[in-house]
């Protein structure tokens, strides 16, 4: 996406539109919106205060994106998927249909688990006192319980490879309404007493509408009425239905099936029932009496919570290709029976998946508020086991494309979440450039809570060649370790930045404070700086500035003083350090016993003057009588001072040097 398609919109502020300005927005990349107000300015307009100016308070808009992951339970919930992730990119598509679902089931009990500690997190006192949060978790528990239900039927429609789908699909739907056979488990410990409830009988309709027959028959067996010929017969039915079992023939399951549904419709038409209304009912919905089954549907919230039921009753060896035609036949029936009731997107990704329309599954998936959770995990997984590499192929859907597309949104939006970034990494790992790419751009973005912290990003980087940000990092971490007066671990950390103009700063810094005060900061880093000083001519001039200096204070006058004349040869030093670099010459050249000889102190007079003078005069030029506050060092008061103690001293130490050595040569 490029500057010009993306989309800029208003914000409607009654204030700024009464004084003709626009506040309008656009998307930029990290889940972020910049603001801007805008007015309609030429050349010729004047800037002045609006008619309304002062009158009303100033509208101040303080947006801050929200997340389902602010939660510490969903946070454990993205590393534990990415532990799973990790898991499928090391299978590849060589795997078997065994592991793939392995994969699936893993993914779906990470969901499970999630919402059980939800659910006991919602209950808590402390959630219970806090709206916000309250509200926020009972919306993350939505959410999720449709991504796993989704992944569930997903699961046993694409990748199970069944070839009648009617057990699995019971089995589904009761999972997901396990309101029904709640009750049931409570009429079962009241035994005979359950039957004098007022929703005894409409509870085993609804049980029996959801296909679970054992508990229903159970229930029934405990009746007050059960030995009465009515019951028994209803037992009778419903014991001898028969149950397909994978292997057994169809022919042979077909007509024990119809046999069995003949004679109890036989025997309903017999009025065998007849005294047993309620019970008789129940029957009828066995064995798929139109009427009844509409009465039921019409007490239904859903309308998929009785299909797979309507199929044991109905098509009990349905196959997945038939499953398309039922699902969309049940689906009309269900909305003429709710007319009033829209269906929403979960509804739809249902039916979707049952009509085997992944195009708009996939596509609707993406609007659940999981921020892509679901979406990026599943189709992972459907381009590695590759079961529907076919049905992609003939939608001209390119899965490898929409594959790389979602993890890098996904990679993307955990890099630009603070405490989600190191997962991030993980999903754009698998991006290959793109992925790269990306990383270079947020990675310097993260804020840095410690040095640790920023060792971690570093480590990232390192790993991956991203030199550039691991330098921009140190950067950072330079400048805040300067502004926190840690100098030492900023001069360390621009160095390893190698960042030329931010080394060159510190030095001079630390230079300047040691002309200006007399103390020398941060000597065990400098001390430790090696061969890493070549980074930057005023680091080689600070560390062997400071090597002279602890020369000098550890009385090596000797080599100090080479090492100084070195330097006054060097052509490195800074114009503001001069002075001092000059004044350290003093007490070497007033030394009674001369440890510069006459040619160094012909050296240093020529610098003083060829190097220190043009400088005041530059200087004074420019500042006027301020000069000495650009030139100025702790031991003397102003710049002529130091002019007339240097010469002073040269001449001195001239003279003296000049007597020993004739003496000596004579």
């Amino acid at each position: 996406m490029n500057d010009n398609t993306v989309s800029t919109f208003e914000l409607g502020d009654a204030l700024a539109i009464r004084c003709g300005n626009t506040l309008t927005g656009v998307f930029v990349p990290g889940s972020k919106i910049a603001l801007s107000a805008y007015r309609h300015v030429k050349w010729n307009s004047r800037d002045a205060p609006t008619e309304t100016a002062g009158q009303d308070p100033v509208l101040i808009y303080l947006a801050q994106e929200t997340t389902l992951f602010e939660e510490p339970v969903l946070r454990s919930l993205l590393a534990e998927s990415n532990v799973t992730f990790a898991t499928l990119q090391e299978l590849g598509q060589k795997a078997s249909r065994a592991e793939y679902l392995g994969v699936s089931h893993a993914y779906r009990s990470l969901v499970r688990a999630c919402l059980e500690r939800l659910d006991h997190a919602k209950k808590t006192p402390e959630v219970q006192s806090d709206e916000d949060r309250l509200q926020r978790i009972t919306e993350t528990i939505i959410v999720f319980y449709a991504a796993e239900c989704l992944w569930h039927l997903f699961e046993i429609l694409y990748m199970q490879q069944n070839q009648h789908v009617v057990p699995q699909l019971l089995d589904w739907a009761r999972f997901y309404a396990p309101q029904i056979e709640d009750r049931a488990t409570d009429f079962l410990l009241m035994a005979e007493g359950a039957s004098e409830n007022d929703d005894y009988w409409d509870v085993l309709k609804s049980l029996v509408m959801v296909g679970a027959l054992d508990v229903t028959r159970a229930i029934l067996v405990q009746n007050r009425k059960a030995s009465q010929p009515a019951f028994k017969a209803a037992e009778l039915i419903l014991t001898s239905m028969p149950v397909y079992q994978e292997g057994f023939p169809l022919k042979k399951f077909h007509s024990q099936w119809e046999h069995w549904h003949v004679d109890a419709e036989r025997k309903i038409r017999a009025n065998t029932f007849g005294s047993e209304p309620e019970l008789e009912e129940l029957l009828q919905l066995v064995t798929g009496n139109n009427e009844k089954w509409d009465a039921g549907i019409q007490e239904s919230s859903e309308w998929y919570e009785f299909l797979p039921g309507y199929l044991l009753y109905t098509k009990p060896t349905c196959k997945p290709f038939e499953l398309k035609i039922a699902a969309a036949n049940w689906l009309n029936r269900w909305t003429l029976l709710h007319p009033d009731r829209q269906l929403n997107n979960m509804d739809r990704m249902i039916s979707q998946l049952m009509e085997h329309d992944l195009r708009l599954f996939i596509y609707d998936t993406q609007k659940i508020n999981d921020t892509h959770w679901l979406t990026t995990h599943l189709i992972d997984l459907i381009y590695h086991c590759g079961e529907l590499k076919s049905y992609f192929e003939q939608n001209n859907i390119d899965l490898p494309a929409l594959r790389h597309s979602m993890i890098y949104e996904y990679g993307s939006y955990l890099m630009s979440t603070r405490s989600l970034w190191q997962l991030g990494v993980d999903y754009l790992d698998c991006c290959k450039q793109e992925g790269k790419a990306a990383m270079e751009l947020l990675l310097p973005r993260i804020p840095l809570r410690s040095d640790r912290h920023a060792l971690k990003l570093m480590s990232v980087a390192r790993q991956r060649g991203l030199v550039d940000v691991e330098q921009e990092i140190c950067k950072v971490l330079s400048r805040q370790s300067f502004d926190d007066r840690r100098y030492g671990s900023a001069l360390e950390w621009a160095i390893r930045s190698k960042d030329v103009l931010l080394v060159t700063g510190i030095a001079d810094f630390i230079l300047m404070n040691y002309s200006k005060t007399g103390n020398m900061l941060c000597p065990d880093v400098i001390v430790s700086i090696g061969s890493r000083m070549f980074i930057s001519p005023r680091l080689v001039f600070l560390s062997k500035y400071f090597e002279f200096y602890k020369l000098y204070r550890n009385r090596d006058f000797l080599s100090a003083v080479e090492l100084l004349v070195n330097l006054l040869d060097s052509k490195i030093t800074p114009d503001y350090f001069w002075p001092s670099l000059l004044i350290d010459t003093v007490p070497l050249l007033e030394s009674n016993d001369p440890k510069i000889f006459s040619k160094e102190t012909v050296a240093i007079l020529h610098h003083l003057e060829t190097e220190l003078v043009p400088i005041i005069e530059r200087n004074t030029d420019k500042l006027g009588n301020n000069a000495e506050s650009v030139l100025k060092d702790y031991r003397v008061e102003n710049v002529d001072e130091i002019l007339n103690i240097m010469r002073l001293a040269c001449a001195r130490n001239l003279a003296r040097a000049l007597v020993i050595e004739h003496t000596h040569s004579i």
